[in-house]
């Protein structure tokens, strides 16, 4: 059987969240952006090509449980 040439693209997407304080969405925005520049663990690649997939305010933050003595 013959064969052929084929040009094959993988692509692989990864996701960071960040939990931010901040008095607005935009500000939000914007200090995530810094701290994932900031993160040495992650490659410059990776940065030079991150987007925002969404930002909403958390409304009902989880639950802590103490330990009770």
């Amino acid at each position: 059987m013959k064969t052929k040439k084929y040009e094959v693209e993988i692509m692989g997407t990864t996701y960071r969240t960040y939990f931010i304080d901040a008095e607005s969405e935009d500000k939000a925005i914007d200090i995530a952006f810094d701290e994932m520049e900031s993160d040495w663990e992650i490659s410059p690649i990776w940065k030079a090509s991150a987007e925002l997939s969404f930002c909403e305010e958390e409304m009902n933050p989880p639950r802590t449980t103490e330990l009770k003595q």
